[in-house]
């Protein structure tokens, strides 16, 4: 995201984006925390209006602690100054705060606060961004079946590649496909890494060709344990203590996350993320996963809030990732692909073409190696799901074939 500021009334835009930013994104183990103070007036005793601009101002510290670039761009005109640009692109996101101290001192309103910021994946614009890439969600596996019986949340694998689904598709940023039906994990423990009769590590890519995407998300569902199980059992001594106020009813929600190259199978994301919070059903209840019942707890909010962050971090990193698409038909010097209006392909729209070879290291593992044969397609007709374009050389000549590769840098 890169803004331009000209004014302080446009800085403060700049600063209350910041703040919604953290709204978006749960909270979550990986980022790091600092220590940062803001402040504001308090004016006509708008106590409240002053905490949110203290909050605002604490939060833009924390982002420009961990990461913030400034660039100022003037434009001089026989001496005089006609332009004078400043313009700032953060690095970081605040994902969750604590408020250590408040305090009011000669009318100012000041909070301590520790804020967790995390490293948010920056790339220059590039032709790449301005696609939407191809990704197909498969089903999640369940590590450990047996915790699904509390609450009946069997359908968790399912279930939860719909919702990332949903979370995914309210971002617009991508063009997800659903395909739960299908796990690429059957071994939870080792996982993401299968051998596979193919004598490579993940079934990934054959997932990708056949469904069409550029890119395959999957997870292993690690943890959805109590922390006390005492509290969830069927004696009389269990059902008074989930009448009492101290009872830990607290339950884990555990999953890692992955991301495969479809072209290569190869992992480009991983990242561990996890969520604790009160499950309020009874032991006897069998509310199922993703149901209207399950989303309203306590429990079903805080994994709603998780998915959510999860779809922001996997927009965040597809975003840099270059867009390619399969060649499906080679007429001439005319080539069809794969990827059309939906992905935002426009007539005019020059791609690189890369041929594909596969190849085999010194493991028998098997790879795909891009070759650059250096020329560029001009896209010249566009549907919703496919479109063709034109090269200058005749493709013989280049040996080129069905699912060679446009891309786009």
């Amino acid at each position: 995201m890169r803004l331009v500021y000209n004014t302080t009334k446009e800085m403060n835009m700049f600063y209350r984006l910041c703040y919604l930013l953290c709204l978006c994104f749960p909270a979550f183990v990986w980022a790091e925390w600092v220590q940062v103070k803001g402040s504001a007036p308090i004016s006509g005793g708008r106590y409240e209006l002053a905490r949110e601009q203290a909050r605002e101002d604490a939060f833009q510290q924390a982002v420009m602690q961990f990461g913030m670039h400034v660039k100022s761009r003037q434009r001089v005109e026989n001496g005089v100054l006609k332009q004078d640009d400043v313009s700032l692109s953060s690095e970081a996101r605040v994902n969750k705060s604590t408020v250590e101290d408040e305090y009011v001192r000669q009318g100012i309103l000041y909070l301590k606060m520790s804020v967790d910021v995390e490293s948010v994946a920056s790339c220059p614009d590039s032709q790449a961004s301005g696609y939407k890439k191809k990704v197909a969600i498969l089903g999640f596996t369940l590590q450990t079946p047996e915790q699904a019986r509390l609450g009946g949340l069997h359908d968790v694998e399912r279930g939860l590649a719909s919702a990332l689904n949903q979370a995914l598709k309210r971002q617009d940023s991508l063009l997800v496909f659903e395909n739960s039906q299908f796990s690429l994990h059957r071994e939870t423990i080792n996982a993401p890494s299968q051998y596979t009769v193919q004598n490579t590590l993940s079934n990934a890519a054959e997932f990708a060709k056949n469904m069409g995407a550029q890119f395959v998300i999957s997870g292993v569902v690690r943890d959805m344990s109590v922390e006390d199980k005492s509290v969830f059992s069927n004696s009389y001594l269990a059902k008074l203590k989930r009448l009492g106020p101290l009872a830990n009813q607290n339950r884990n929600f555990s999953i890692e996350m992955f991301i495969h190259d479809g072209f290569s199978g190869a992992i480009v994301w991983q990242k561990n993320l996890s969520v604790t919070a009160k499950w309020e059903e009874g032991i006897q209840e069998q509310i199922g996963f993703g149901s209207a019942e399950f989303w309203h707890g306590q429990y079903g909010q805080a994994v709603s809030g998780l998915i959510d962050g999860v779809s922001g971090l996997v927009s965040e990193q597809l975003r840099c990732q270059p867009f390619m698409t399969r060649i499906s038909r080679v007429d001439g010097k005319t080539l069809h692909f794969s990827s059309g209006a939906s992905s935002g392909v426009r007539p005019g729209d020059q791609l690189s073409l890369f041929r594909t070879y596969n190849f085999y290291d010194a493991n028998m593992l098997k790879g795909v190696e891009l070759t650059n044969v250096k020329t560029a397609l001009t896209v010249s007709q566009v549907h919703p799901g496919f479109a063709s374009g034109r090269i200058s050389v005749d493709p013989g000549r280049l040996n080129i074939q069905e699912d060679d590769l446009l891309v786009a840098w």
